[in-house]
Order: C-alpha cells, then sequence, then structure tokens
C-alpha cells in the first residue's frame, strides 16, 4: 500500500500492513492534497487544515473527512500504528527538512528536501525511529539511513520500480545532491518521454524558468483550480505541494522538489505512476502555466486518456 505524501517509513508484520481511506477502510493506494491557508473561508480554511481526498475508487477528487490532523481521516488511520502503546512490533523511520520544535534542532541545509522514497539518495533529516532486533538485522539500509550515510559514488541518481499489493505499478525517481541539476528537467522528462506541467512553491529564490531547450518541455504551473463552483483556486506562491502532470498523459507525478537553483544541489525526488483515476484528477488542476516565452497561458482540455 502506498500512501503519497506521507514523511515517515512504517515497517509491520505483513498482515497488519495497510493504508486507510477516508472511510475507514483499507485501500492500495491514496493522495491527501492539503489546502493552503485560505482567506475568508472560515476558521479551518485559514489555518491551512482542509484537505482534498483521491484513491483509485473516489471518482475524483472529495472533501477531506474532517482536518489533515484528524484521527478519523486517511493519514490519521493509516499511522495509527505509531500512537499504540505496544509498538514491539513496528519499525519506524520520521524524517523531514523541517522537523517538529520539540526534536533536537538540526541544520537541514545539508540534507534533502524530501518527503519521499530511496532514502540513501535523498538524505532524510531523521528525527525519530525506532529499528531494533529482527527489523535492524532485516533492513540494514534503514539502519544506515539513521546513522546519516548516503550514497557515494555514481551515479547520483536512481530510479526503481515499486509494485503495490494490488498490482499498481509506481516509478520512483531520486537524486543526491551531487547529481547538480534540476529533477524534472535534467532527468524526469526525458526518462517518461513527456511533456511536464510542474507545481511547486514558488517563494523561493533562484526560480528556474520553463524549459523547452529539449526535445521535452518542462512548463511552471502559476495556478491550481480544483473542480466544482466552490474550487477552491490559487496560486503556487500559496501552495507548497509538489507533483506534475504530462498534459498529453498518461504520467502524473507527486514529489518534493522545488524547481530552483538552490534544489539542484540537495537530494529529493518524485514517484510517478500512468494510473488513469490520478492522471483524470491532476491534469485539470492547472489553470495557468507559464510557456517558455515567458507569458501565462491557460491550458487546453482537448486531452483525452
Amino acid at each position: 500500500m502506498i500512501p503519497l505524501l506521507l514523511a515517515a517509513l512504517l515497517c509491520v508484520p505483513a498482515g497488519a500492513l495497510s493504508c486507510y481511506g477516508d472511510s475507514g477502510q483499507p485501500v492500495d493506494w491514496f493522495v491527501v492534497y492539503k489546502l493552503p491557508a485560505l482567506r475568508g473561508s472560515g476558521e479551518a480554511a485559514q489555518r491551512g487544515l482542509q484537505y482534498k481526498y483521491l484513491d483509485e475508487s473516489s471518482g475524483g477528487w472529495r472533501d477531506g473527512r474532517g482536518l489533515i490532523n484528524s484521527p478519523e481521516g486517511a493519514v490519521g488511520r493509516s499511522l495509527q500504528p505509531l500512537y499504540r502503546s505496544n509498538t514491539s512490533q513496528l519499525a519506524f523511520l520520521l524524517y523531514n527538512d523541517q522537523p517538529p520544535q520539540s526534536s533536537k534542532a538540526q541544520d537541514s541545509s545539508m540534507h534533502g528536501h524530501t518527503k519521499g522514497k530511496q532514502l540513501t539518495y535523498t538524505y532524510p533529516l531523521v528525527y525519530n525511529y525506532q529499528l531494533e532486533g529482527i527489523f535492524a538485522q532485516e533492513f540494514p539500509d534503514l539502519e544506515n539511513v539513521v546513522k546519516g550515510h548516503h550514497v557515494s559514488r555514481e551515479p547520483w541518481k536512481s530510479s526503481i520500480t515499486l509494485t503495490s499489493q494490488a498490482g499498481a505499478v509506481f516509478q520512483s525517481f531520486a537524486k543526491f545532491s551531487k547529481f547538480g541539476d534540476d529533477l524534472y528537467s535534467g532527468w524526469l522528462a526525458a526518462a517518461l518521454g513527456a511533456n511536464l506541467q510542474v507545481q511547486f512553491w514558488h517563494k523561493t529564490v533562484g526560480i528556474l524558468p520553463s524549459n523547452c531547450s529539449d526535445i521535452w518541455q518542462v512548463l511552471n504551473v502559476n495556478q491550481i483550480a480544483f473542480p466544482g463552483p466552490a474550487g477552491p483556486s490559487f496560486n503556487s506562491t500559496e501552495d507548497h505541494s509538489k507533483w506534475c502532470v504530462s498534459p498529453e498523459g498518461p504520467w502524473t507525478c507527486v514529489g518534493d522538489m522545488n524547481r530552483n537553483q538552490g534544489e539542484e544541489q540537495r537530494g529529493g525526488g518524485t514517484l510517478c505512476a500512468q494510473l488513469p483515476a490520478l492522471w483524470k484528477a491532476f491534469q485539470p488542476l492547472v489553470k495557468n502555466y507559464q510557456p517558455c516565452n515567458g507569458m501565462a497561458r491557460k491550458p487546453s482540455r482537448a486531452y483525452k486518456i
């Protein structure tokens, strides 16, 4: 089961391992899109705690069940093993480039801007873990990650195939800091053989412009709009999410890298799939993007999959 965008790794007995959707039932995968703080839409929206939910049977985006920090939603239910009193059969790593304030202060600038997989490449900042007994023996790479080890020689990038329990195929792309290039224009577009529209947070230094210097175009998304009269709609300067979609289909990727000069020198990656339910949900979100002539443009809606 693959819950996209969770900055945690859990290892539990195979029979107990599952992602749980907003309905409370096991699902093969889900996506939670946390909405940015929106003005004038109630206290929860102003605090940035509302979210949209998607899984393979949801029929598109749905309003999240409660708030993002609710124990009843998909994220809360899937992370419940962390909060049980008996964790003897549980191994976990918790990591983030901006760890909770309660943890020991650490310099994150050399670690990956990462929330995803292939940890020896992305070099995560681990702030809490449990890896004992049989787990430490079975997963020596995780013990190395906890100790701060990372890849030490080329290649500085890695692509692996992951398969969910129900057979859904995902492609994981990860780069180490010494890769020294933009994830999207420097590797991903060519690897997928597709043009990409990339959503990332635009309030950073050294933003890279849309790139059309190669066979495949990499276009910066400027504005996102969810379907329906209530939207919501917001600019990329307000949204910390990092994802990309091929406008022609069928690729959709969810990850952790911004397009800026600084993150060319940091580890991170993205998780891609050719799942129709994902593409149909993400592609219409692109309301406005920056073409390579620098002028904003609305996307065409003629694509089908």
